[in-house]
Protein backbone atom coordinates (compact mmCIF):
# COMPACT_ATOMS: atom_id res chain seq x y z
CA UNK A 1 0.00 0.00 0.00
CA UNK A 2 2.74 2.73 0.72
CA UNK A 3 4.76 1.69 -2.42
CA UNK A 4 1.57 2.15 -4.72
CA UNK A 5 0.96 5.53 -2.67
CA UNK A 6 4.83 6.42 -3.27
CA UNK A 7 4.47 5.27 -6.72
CA UNK A 8 1.19 7.74 -7.51
CA UNK A 9 2.98 10.39 -5.74
CA UNK A 10 6.04 10.49 -7.77
CA UNK A 11 3.87 10.07 -10.68
CA UNK A 12 1.67 13.09 -9.91
CA UNK A 13 4.93 15.15 -9.45
CA UNK A 14 7.04 13.75 -12.38
CA UNK A 15 4.03 14.52 -15.24
CA UNK A 16 4.17 18.37 -14.77
CA UNK A 17 8.02 18.12 -15.56
CA UNK A 18 8.01 15.33 -18.41
CA UNK A 19 4.80 17.67 -20.10
CA UNK A 20 7.34 20.45 -20.16
CA UNK A 21 10.73 18.87 -21.16
CA UNK A 22 8.24 18.01 -24.10
CA UNK A 23 8.06 21.71 -25.23
CA UNK A 24 10.60 22.13 -27.77
CA UNK A 25 12.08 25.10 -28.91
CA UNK A 26 14.17 25.03 -31.85
CA UNK A 27 17.84 26.33 -32.57
CA UNK A 28 16.68 28.35 -35.37
CA UNK A 29 13.97 30.10 -37.02
CA UNK A 30 13.67 31.64 -40.18
CA UNK A 31 10.72 33.71 -40.81
CA UNK A 32 9.28 35.08 -44.51
CA UNK A 33 6.09 36.70 -45.05
CA UNK A 34 3.90 39.75 -45.91
CA UNK A 35 4.38 43.21 -44.20
CA UNK A 36 2.08 46.92 -43.96
CA UNK A 37 3.95 49.74 -42.69
CA UNK A 38 1.58 53.27 -41.67
CA UNK A 39 4.17 55.54 -42.13
CA UNK A 40 3.49 59.07 -40.93
CA UNK A 41 5.32 60.83 -43.16
CA UNK A 42 3.12 63.06 -45.74
CA UNK A 43 0.65 63.08 -43.26
CA UNK A 44 -0.14 59.23 -42.97
CA UNK A 45 0.74 56.98 -45.92
CA UNK A 46 0.23 53.51 -46.14
CA UNK A 47 2.90 51.12 -47.63
CA UNK A 48 3.03 47.40 -48.51
CA UNK A 49 5.81 45.03 -48.34
CA UNK A 50 7.85 41.88 -46.84
CA UNK A 51 9.72 40.95 -43.54
CA UNK A 52 11.98 38.44 -43.49
CA UNK A 53 14.14 37.52 -40.42
CA UNK A 54 16.54 34.76 -38.70
CA UNK A 55 16.29 34.02 -35.55
CA UNK A 56 19.00 31.56 -33.32
CA UNK A 57 17.70 30.76 -29.93
CA UNK A 58 20.57 30.93 -26.91
CA UNK A 59 18.27 29.18 -24.69
CA UNK A 60 14.56 27.85 -25.18
CA UNK A 61 13.20 31.42 -24.34
CA UNK A 62 15.91 34.24 -25.48
CA UNK A 63 16.96 34.01 -29.01
CA UNK A 64 18.97 36.90 -31.40
CA UNK A 65 17.29 38.04 -34.29
CA UNK A 66 18.51 39.82 -37.48
CA UNK A 67 15.79 41.06 -39.81
CA UNK A 68 15.24 42.76 -43.13
CA UNK A 69 12.26 44.15 -44.50
CA UNK A 70 11.38 46.38 -47.60
CA UNK A 71 8.13 48.48 -48.59
CA UNK A 72 7.19 50.58 -51.29
CA UNK A 73 4.79 52.79 -52.26
CA UNK A 74 3.32 55.83 -54.72
CA UNK A 75 1.61 58.87 -53.46
CA UNK A 76 -0.14 61.68 -55.04
CA UNK A 77 0.42 65.38 -53.71
CA UNK A 78 -2.01 68.26 -54.26
CA UNK A 79 -0.36 71.28 -54.76
CA UNK A 80 -3.70 73.87 -54.54
CA UNK A 81 -1.83 76.71 -55.33
CA UNK A 82 -0.67 75.73 -58.59
CA UNK A 83 -4.01 73.53 -59.36
CA UNK A 84 -1.37 70.50 -60.14
CA UNK A 85 -0.72 67.43 -57.64
CA UNK A 86 3.35 65.65 -57.73
CA UNK A 87 3.67 61.95 -57.49
CA UNK A 88 6.31 61.04 -54.85
CA UNK A 89 7.40 57.17 -55.48
CA UNK A 90 9.37 55.47 -52.14
CA UNK A 91 10.52 52.77 -50.59
CA UNK A 92 12.36 52.08 -46.97
CA UNK A 93 14.52 49.19 -46.12
CA UNK A 94 15.63 48.13 -42.80
CA UNK A 95 17.89 46.03 -40.95
CA UNK A 96 17.50 45.46 -37.66
CA UNK A 97 19.37 43.26 -34.65
CA UNK A 98 18.10 42.83 -31.35
CA UNK A 99 17.34 40.14 -28.51
CA UNK A 100 14.29 38.10 -28.56
CA UNK A 101 12.06 36.28 -25.65
CA UNK A 102 10.06 33.64 -26.69
CA UNK A 103 7.03 31.34 -24.79
CA UNK A 104 7.33 27.96 -25.83
CA UNK A 105 4.00 26.27 -24.23
CA UNK A 106 1.92 24.37 -26.15
CA UNK A 107 0.69 25.76 -29.77
CA UNK A 108 0.55 29.71 -29.40
CA UNK A 109 4.25 30.80 -28.71
CA UNK A 110 4.32 34.32 -27.97
CA UNK A 111 6.99 37.02 -27.65
CA UNK A 112 8.63 40.29 -27.72
CA UNK A 113 11.86 42.23 -29.26
CA UNK A 114 13.95 45.13 -29.34
CA UNK A 115 15.52 45.52 -32.83
CA UNK A 116 17.83 48.22 -33.64
CA UNK A 117 19.96 49.24 -36.92
CA UNK A 118 19.04 51.39 -39.69
CA UNK A 119 16.48 52.36 -42.07
CA UNK A 120 17.59 53.29 -45.72
CA UNK A 121 14.47 55.89 -47.41
CA UNK A 122 14.77 56.48 -50.65
CA UNK A 123 12.23 59.01 -52.50
CA UNK A 124 11.66 60.16 -55.77
CA UNK A 125 9.86 63.19 -57.06
CA UNK A 126 9.69 64.62 -60.87
CA UNK A 127 12.44 67.08 -59.90
CA UNK A 128 14.45 65.67 -57.21
CA UNK A 129 15.51 62.01 -55.51
CA UNK A 130 16.71 61.36 -52.44
CA UNK A 131 18.17 58.89 -50.48
CA UNK A 132 19.01 58.34 -47.17
CA UNK A 133 20.36 56.12 -44.38
CA UNK A 134 19.37 57.03 -40.35
CA UNK A 135 19.23 54.76 -37.04
CA UNK A 136 16.53 52.93 -36.88
CA UNK A 137 14.69 50.12 -33.89
CA UNK A 138 11.12 48.52 -33.72
CA UNK A 139 10.26 47.69 -30.46
CA UNK A 140 6.96 44.99 -30.38
CA UNK A 141 6.10 41.29 -30.63
CA UNK A 142 4.18 39.02 -31.54
CA UNK A 143 2.11 35.46 -31.37
CA UNK A 144 3.04 31.89 -33.32
CA UNK A 145 1.34 29.28 -34.04
CA UNK A 146 2.80 26.36 -33.69
CA UNK A 147 2.33 23.77 -36.70
CA UNK A 148 4.48 21.00 -35.69
CA UNK A 149 8.16 21.16 -34.64
CA UNK A 150 9.80 22.00 -38.33
CA UNK A 151 6.85 24.76 -38.94
CA UNK A 152 4.94 27.47 -37.31
CA UNK A 153 2.42 30.96 -38.98
CA UNK A 154 3.47 33.96 -37.71
CA UNK A 155 -0.26 35.44 -37.21
CA UNK A 156 0.90 38.68 -35.84
CA UNK A 157 3.84 40.80 -35.84
CA UNK A 158 3.06 44.04 -34.64
CA UNK A 159 5.70 46.99 -34.48
CA UNK A 160 6.78 50.77 -33.41
CA UNK A 161 9.15 51.74 -35.78
CA UNK A 162 10.86 54.63 -35.38
CA UNK A 163 13.57 56.21 -37.65
CA UNK A 164 14.84 59.97 -38.44
CA UNK A 165 15.24 60.24 -42.17
CA UNK A 166 16.07 63.72 -44.24
CA UNK A 167 13.68 64.34 -46.79
CA UNK A 168 14.08 67.46 -48.86
CA UNK A 169 16.20 69.00 -46.54
CA UNK A 170 14.18 68.36 -43.73
CA UNK A 171 15.00 66.27 -40.89
CA UNK A 172 11.87 63.93 -40.31
CA UNK A 173 11.39 61.94 -37.47
CA UNK A 174 8.94 58.89 -37.96
CA UNK A 175 6.74 57.30 -35.59
CA UNK A 176 5.22 54.30 -37.90
CA UNK A 177 3.21 51.59 -37.27
CA UNK A 178 4.29 48.04 -38.75
CA UNK A 179 1.96 44.69 -38.91
CA UNK A 180 3.75 41.35 -40.72
CA UNK A 181 2.11 37.75 -41.31
CA UNK A 182 3.70 34.86 -42.63
CA UNK A 183 5.73 31.21 -42.13
CA UNK A 184 8.01 30.61 -39.80
CA UNK A 185 10.35 27.15 -40.16
CA UNK A 186 11.65 26.26 -37.59
CA UNK A 187 15.54 24.12 -37.73
CA UNK A 188 17.03 22.04 -34.90
CA UNK A 189 15.81 21.68 -31.65
CA UNK A 190 16.81 23.56 -27.92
Amino acid sequence: MKKSLFLASMLALCLPLAASAQEVAPKVEIFGGYSYLRADILGGVSAHGFNTSLAGNITKHIGIVGEFSRFDTSTSIPIPDLGLSITVNSNVLTYLFGPRIVLHRGKAEPFVHALFGGARGYYKIPTAEVTDNAFAFALGGGLDVKVNNYFAIRAAQVDYLGYKIDFLRAKLYQNNFRYSAGIVFRLGKR
